[in-house]
């Protein structure tokens, strides 16, 4: 089923592939953090323990994966080639200063914990462990600003050297949270904007040298990060022990967990953003968490919580899960392909922006949640911003296939 699941994923990322003319593109990222989490990991995992679980566990969760990755590249393809129009003006200037801004916020909102941390500068991983609840607003609006400053001066006039000293401070921003997710997100957003804004196109050799890369990058992140063992079989152990998406997906469908209706998932995407500050009696059992309580009562009273990928929704809708989950990825794969017409069209930060989200760039490192209003709203406001004191607001044409005439020249002289 491993096997089966990832041969159709593979089938699936060289379709768009084909049809986007790059094998590195929006399915890239998800493809990369996805291959070895759900398929190679777990087939490390089987070798050296053992099946877990049920055959039906099994069978289930490596169809519905199969079945979500097909279904967004279907809606991908099928979906037109026209730019979505938005009835708002914007403007190509102030990124220099919108960018700057966000990452000074960044850095203001992360020095407090920095400076109550400090004992572990220099092992950021323990920042990471010591902050998981009470200190949300600090965290991960601090990595989202970092993640915006990057996203703004990658569309400046600024020369390569101040662009690449915002970016390298923003990196390090990111990289004293201690997480190696975080840190990816980086190399993602960059690589993306490389294809769909300066319209990069790469083969398979490339993106195979590319995947390879960023490999080498997150082994170095977790030997930096992690306690592997003292011996090579020990730290094979640990890394395969992040195979527990699919593992504890099939834990919660032979456990039974009694039908949630949708619960956890409106939970995760709403009580998650309210600060603990704001709530104070905000549930520590809430969206995912419930699971953790009823699956491994030990981690959340340690405030930390496994991985269920997408055992949360087999916990709020049964066997009906795969139609969730389908649906979703077909609007999801639709969505992605309107917001990539509109990147390539009018090349603005906030498309960029819409575009990582949509790619599973986790610019809200919440951990729970798909939080797409707020990924439009960030966009609405940097297109608001970059129009400030601008000499020249735009608005945008009616829906036309990819604009080659006099938006992208005007995008050539941002500021």
């Amino acid at each position: 089923m491993i096997v089966t699941a990832l041969l159709a994923t593979i089938w699936a990322y060289a379709s768009l592939s084909r049809h986007e003319g790059s094998y590195v593109n929006v399915l890239l990222p998800s493809l990369i953090v996805g291959v070895p989490a759900y398929y190679l990991l777990p087939l490390l995992y089987v070798w050296l323990f053992g099946t877990e679980g049920s055959t039906y566990g099994y069978v289930y969760v490596y169809t519905t994966l199969a079945a979500e990755n097909v279904a967004f590249v279907f809606a991908y393809t099928r979906t037109p080639r026209r730019a979505l129009r938005l009835p708002f003006t914007f403007s190509y200037q102030n990124f220099t200063l919108l960018g700057v801004i966000c990452l000074a916020l960044g850095v203001a909102a992360y020095a407090t914990l920095l400076f109550e941390f400090r004992e572990f500068l220099l092992d950021p991983r323990q920042i990471y462990a010591q902050t998981r609840v009470g200190f949300g607003p600090q965290f991960f609006l601090s990595s989202t600003c970092a993640y915006l400053a990057i996203v703004l001066i990658l569309f400046s006039r600024r020369s390569v050297f101040a662009k690449t000293a915002v970016v390298l401070v923003a990196a390090g921003l990111i990289l004293l949270h201690g997480s190696k997710a975080q840190m990816l997100n980086v190399i993602f957003i960059l690589v993306l904007h490389q294809f769909y804004v300066n319209g990069r196109r790469v083969g398979l050799r490339g993106a195979l040298v590319i995947a390879l890369s960023i490999g080498c990058f997150v082994f170095l992140l977790f030997a930096a990060t992690m306690r592997l063992g003292e011996s090579p079989g020990e730290a094979v152990e640990s890394i395969s022990n992040y195979s527990d998406y699919t593992r504890n997906a099939i834990l919660v469908i032979d456990s039974h967990v009694p039908i949630q209706y949708g619960r956890l998932t409106l939970e995760s995407n709403t009580i998650s953003l309210v600060p603990r500050a704001l709530m104070p009696n905000k549930r520590r059992d809430f969206g995912s968490f419930f699971l953790t309580d009823q699956l491994y009562p030990e981690w959340l009273d340690a405030d930390a919580s496994p991985a269920f990928g997408m055992g949360v929704q087999y916990a709020d809708f049964g066997a009906l899960a795969i139609v969730y989950i389908v649906l979703f990825a077909l609007f999801k794969g639709w969505l992605a392909r309107a917001f990539v017409n509109r990147l390539r069209s009018y090349k603005h930060p906030g498309d960029l922006f819409v575009v990582a989200f949509l790619s599973d760039v986790s610019v809200f490192p919440v951990g729970v949640g798909w939080f797409l209003p707020e990924a439009l709203l960030v966009a609405m406001v940097l297109r608001y911003f970059s129009k400030l004191g601008a000499d020249r607001v735009r608005l945008e044409r009616p829906a036309t296939p990819y604009l080659r005439s006099s938006l992208p020249r005007a995008a050539n002289g941002m500021s």
